[in-house]
């Protein structure tokens, strides 16, 4: 019977991705969903009370939180015959030491270290992989259809879709089928959401633009909320003639327009919500195909591995990542004031403080990816403004 069961590759076995992603794919899954997060310590505990770790009553709870809090974790949800059983074999037993002495092959035998740092995570059984799964991807829907209700889905939602942008591939023999059909289905989709999809077009012809442009230097700026990022690209600008493009400046235009996808926006903005991938970058490539300056600066922006890889495949390279470091505590006091005349809608208390945690779980691990691969500038974002672009103006 076809089952879906959630796995976890751990921070420790993060840098081997790759390798345990091939030995999954390799012994038949199908990877139906995945994210990149970083988990709190508090978050990580979250988990564990909810789902105790039964397969290993010997490693001390705390270990766990610490291993699993510890840097990015990969989620997956996985899709197989017997998936939850076929997912716990493939893992191996819970202790490494174990798994290399009884299953040589399986994944915490190759990649774990001890009980804690057992490379990934997978459920004990398959009655606790609903609310595991919910835990990592609470709007997942949560029941794989199958046989009537998977044709009446596919026939009702996909297939006439599906149909129309065939046909219209037939009609047009575009050089890059694969391509147009994606851009079809794209638009097809945001039209089904209500999104005004002239203007969606006319942001997939900006982006289509912005790949010419591989010439202009591309930075992407990364801090959390108040730590001086905006105030230090202004700088920027005035000194070496960058164009700056805030994703949330953008964002708040797109709302200000009144269009439905503004409407949304909004809504997602004042709940501390990340807005959709597609729509930033979107709102960016319109903006990087109009610019002729030598460099630009994209403040706030990519907030998830994904947006940064679409980003790169879509729109454009970029040099390196310039991250403003600031503590929490510090960040907030400089947002309290700055709210007392902004009149933004983010800048309250509440926000704020959901703001901070979705940087956490979903920006970090883009900013420990990148790191190790040599393409983040790290600045102390403590200092004084004069004090911090005095470090930063000799990274250009």
């Amino acid at each position: 019977m076809m089952e879906s069961t959630l796995a976890l590759i751990k921070p420790h076995a993060f840098p081997r991705a790759d390798e345990i992603l091939s030995a999954i794919t390799s012994a038949g899954f199908t990877i139906t969903a995945k994210d990149v997060l970083s988990l709190t310590p508090t978050r990580a505990e979250q988990f564990y009370e909810a789902h105790p770790p039964t397969s290993t009553p010997s490693v001390p709870t705390a270990d766990l939180v610490a291993a699993l809090s510890a840097g990015p974790v990969m989620a997956l949800v996985l899709s197989k015959a017997d998936a939850t059983a076929a997912w716990g074999e493939l893992a191996g037993p819970p202790s490494p030491a174990a798994a290399r002495a009884s299953a040589p092959g399986s994944v915490r035998a190759r990649f774990g270290v001890d009980g804690a740092k057992n490379a990934v995570h997978a459920p004990a059984s398959a009655a606790a992989v609903e609310a595991q799964v919910a835990f990592f991807f609470p709007e997942r829907e949560r029941e794989l259809p199958s046989g009537a209700a998977a044709k009446e889905y596919l026939m009702g939602s996909v297939v006439p879709s599906l149909t129309q942008g065939l046909t219209e591939l037939c009609r047009v023999a575009p050089s890059d089928p694969l391509g147009w059909l994606a851009a079809f289905l794209g638009r097809a989709a945001r039209d089904a959401r209500g999104v005004d999809v002239a203007a969606e077009e006319g942001k997939d012809d900006a982006a289509a633009e912005g790949q010419k442009k591989d010439k202009q230097r591309i930075v992407f700026v990364l801090g959390g909320p108040g730590s001086g990022k905006g105030t230090q690209c202004g700088r920027l600008v005035e000194e070496f003639h960058f164009d700056h493009f805030s994703a949330g400046d953008l964002l708040r235009a797109e709302v200000k327009s009144g269009s439905s996808t503004g409407v949304a926006i909004d809504r997602m903005i004042a709940n501390g919500e990340i807005v959709p991938g597609d729509i930033t970058i979107g709102l960016l490539a319109a903006a990087i195909g109009s610019s002729t300056a030598p460099g630009i600066l994209i403040d706030g922006f990519p907030r998830k591995l994904d947006q940064a890889g679409a980003f790169e495949k879509d729109v454009s390279d970029f040099d390196f990542v310039l991250f403003f470091d600031c503590p929490e505590e510090v960040m907030e006091a400089r947002l309290l004031k700055r709210g007392e005349t902004s009149g933004r809608v983010d800048d309250n208390a509440e926000s704020i403080r959901k703001r901070f945690a979705t940087f956490v779980e979903t920006s970090m691990p883009v900013i420990e990816y990148y790191e190790a691969k040599g393409k983040v500038r790290r600045m102390d974002a403590t200092q004084t403004p004069d004090e911090v672009y005095a470090v930063v103006k000799e990274f250009f």
